[in-house]
């Protein structure tokens, strides 16, 4: 009896009705696979949450010539029988035994019990094996007898094999969570003892690197011993006393009989502009403002493409005018100006919303502020100071001040010369 059983790992669209008779029907017999393939896509996808299996994974420590069976649940969510197949894949396949080929689930059965079996030799090369026991589910009432078979879906449970590598050995990773200037910089390097022996002793040294490749810090981690088959991490705070920036640290974990060289990107600090101030000149109510922004990019690298979005709105939140910037790059760690036009015809006197929007790249920073409107003044408050930009009446009020002074000054004079002019007289 011919048991072959056609899933997405083995042929899975191969199929005698389907193949070249040599008479030129290849292009039809591709046309009727293409429509074949796209009915059975959207059966898997109606059918998707009817199929489960627990547990997902099974891990094992390695044991010369171990028999064990691994157990596992199939679960029919679909509320209707179904007929599924068994395989084995993965390195580990030619260990793994499966008792019963098929079986059947009724529909009153949420969930079925099955069990393979890990048959180990006596001895396996060191480091992680994998192996999956597929389980697959057949379109209606199909059993895998027959020469051909078609899974409709398909659901696995992995073993994963840990085999101790001989004497000491370690493996490592580095993780590090980037914090603000001045603040910890939090670095964290997990270690498995993953030979046959435990690790007395490990440690780590880390150098940091700029983004110019200099050495700017390094700092040792404490060590640590670790136990054979399990693991620890070396965990340290650095603290971040230096610019806004990318940075790379460069880790070597040294343990009993090796060492393990690590790299690792981090930033301090955030790709950020911030708005600084606002300043208008020769503000006029009903004509088009000059609104000059001040943009700092606190970044050590460039910003190339940034512009400003403004939305005036009243008090009801409705949007009364909204302008933008032409785009500009800033450079590293510095300020640059932005000009934006605001045509104040039809704007009313009084005190609006602001909603100043900085946009770069896929970032954008936002500032609420208050305009506060008058004739020939405008006021923007928000910044943490006000910004009073005077237009003609502002300049026609420091001349008044300065006549003001002259004629004080004027007077001042006079009074001296009749003063010292009385005295000669005496």
């Amino acid at each position: 009896m011919n048991r072959n059983i056609l899933t997405p790992l083995d042929n899975f669209f191969r199929l005698d009705g389907f193949v070249s008779n040599g008479t030129g029907n290849i292009k039809r017999d591709k046309q009727y696979r293409m429509v074949l393939i796209l009915l059975i896509g959207i059966f898997m996808v109606a059918n998707v949450l009817a199929l489960g299996i627990t547990p997902g994974r099974t891990t094992l420590d390695f044991e010369k010539n171990m028999q064990k069976s691994v157990g596992f649940d199939v679960l029919n969510a679909g509320g209707s029988d179904i007929n599924v197949v068994f395989s084995a894949q993965g390195d580990l396949a030619k260990y793994i035994s499966l008792p019963i080929k098929d079986a059947k689930i009724l529909g009153s059965e949420k969930s079925k019990h099955f069990n393979y079996e890990l048959n180990l030799p006596d001895k396996l090369g060191p480091g992680v094996h994998t192996g999956e026991v597929f389980v697959l589910q057949l379109p209606g009432n199909s059993t895998s007898e027959g020469s051909q078979i078609l899974a409709t879906l398909a659901v696995v449970t992995q073993v994963y094999l840990y085999v101790p590598y001989p004497g000491k050995y370690a493996n490592s990773k580095l993780y590090i969570y980037s914090a603000n200037v001045g603040e910890d910089v939090k670095f964290v390097i997990p270690v498995v003892s993953a030979g046959e022996f435990d690790l007395s002793s490990v440690r780590a040294n880390v150098d940091i690197y700029n983004k110019m490749g200099e050495k700017i810090d390094s700092f040792n981690t404490n060590s640590v011993s670790v136990k054979s088959g399990t693991k620890k991490e070396l965990v340290y705070n650095w603290k971040a006393n230096v610019p806004i920036g990318e940075y790379m640290a460069k880790a070597a974990v040294v343990y009993d009989d090796g060492t393990i060289n690590l790299e690792k990107s981090f930033s301090v600090g955030s790709k950020e502009l911030e708005l600084q101030e606002i300043n208008v000149n020769g503000f006029s109510l009903g004509e088009i403002a000059k609104l000059n922004m001040l943009i700092e990019n606190k970044w050590s690298e460039s910003i190339s493409d940034a512009y400003i979005e403004t939305k005036i709105k009243d008090s009801d939140g409705d949007i009364v005018s909204s302008f933008q910037s032409a785009a500009q790059d800033i450079g590293a760690l510095s300020k640059k100006s932005f000009v934006s036009y605001w045509d104040t015809a039809g704007v009313r006197e009084g005190t609006y919303d602001a909603e100043v929007t900085i946009n770069y790249g896929d970032k954008k920073s936002e500032k609420n502020l208050k305009f506060k409107v008058s004739k020939n003044e405008l006021v923007v408050v928000g910044l943490g100071y006000v910004i009073s930009a005077e237009g003609r009446g502002g300049t026609d009020g420091i001349v008044i001040v300065l006549i003001i002074v002259i004629v004080l000054l004027v007077l001042i004079n006079l009074l001296w010369f009749f003063l010292l002019r009385k005295k000669f007289k005496s």
